[in-house]
């Protein structure tokens, strides 16, 4: 993919993270990205601070791209995409993280046959950590796939998904930093509670939760072995774990990844 040049639609949060994550990872990239936005300002900003280049239309975009990322609302694809039809069925490619547009949706709107890919990445892309669903059109040839793939791979953790699963999927790796994010800040007031600095509460919090991710990840344990690893008999990690199913933590994450996911198939 070191001669792709990629046209990103869309400089809003998503967009801009994994500009971000493909500089962080590959400086050199900076001179194969191109942004537009429906606000000429977002862009602008974004180059200013990245030093990747601004296009002056999206038709003048698609033209001098391989690979288009649509990082935009996803009533807006067709609107942006307008007047730029003809531009593809040369090869160009097209990659989406619209929430809720299927790849027949996306196919469907071209006059010829485009290789379509739909992404579901999350905000981590940004520090190259990010979850991210993936999956291929019908028009898509096996070479095109992996070079698609080896793309998006220095974002984070790329996982080939049937696309039926994306609404779920959503819940956790979508929804899941936010979810997240909620448990860390709840760390940090109950380690306050328990004496400690705010800053020292949130170092201990991040430390942790980033440790634990690892460690689940690199030994590939379940997460109720390491929940056993850590809990010793009548120890502290017994009584907080006892707390936390009397107040019903288990069944309300649980309950959280299933709302989100029926929120997912409204979208889509």
């Amino acid at each position: 993919m070191s001669t792709k040049r990629i046209g990103l639609i869309g400089a809003g949060n998503m967009g801009s993270a994994m500009v971000k994550g493909w500089l962080k990872s590959d400086p050199g990239m900076v001179d194969r990205i191109t942004v537009t936005d429906a606000i000429p300002m977002a862009a602008k900003r974004l180059a200013k601070e990245t030093g990747i280049a601004v296009a002056s239309s999206n038709l003048k975009l698609v033209k001098d791209s391989d690979l288009i990322l649509m990082a935009v609302k996803p009533p807006d694809i067709e609107k942006a995409l307008e007047g730029t039809f003809e531009q593809f069925g040369r090869g160009k490619i097209l990659v989406s993280v619209a929430a809720g547009r299927t790849v027949i949706s996306l196919e469907s709107i071209f006059p010829v046959e485009v290789a379509v890919f739909r992404l579901m990445p999350n905000v981590a892309v940004e520090v190259n950590a990010g979850t991210i669903c993936f999956a291929s059109g019908n028009n898509v040839d096996p070479q095109t796939e992996e070079e698609v793939f080896e793309l998006f791979r220095p974002l984070g953790h790329v996982i080939s998904l049937d696309e039926k699963l994306f609404s779920a999927a959503t819940a956790i790796g979508g929804s899941g930093p936010g979810f997240m994010a909620l448990f860390a800040d709840a760390f940090v007031d109950g380690g306050v509670m328990a004496g400690l600095p705010v800053p020292i509460a949130r170092e201990l919090t991040v430390s942790m939760m980033h440790g634990t991710a690892k460690l689940l990840f690199e030994k590939g344990i379940l997460p109720n072995e390491l929940r056993h690893i850590v809990t010793s008999p009548a120890g502290t990690t017994a009584s907080g774990i006892a707390q936390l199913e009397r107040d019903g933590a288990r069944s309300a994450i649980i309950d959280a990844v299933q709302v989100a996911a029926g929120r997912a198939n409204e979208l889509g």
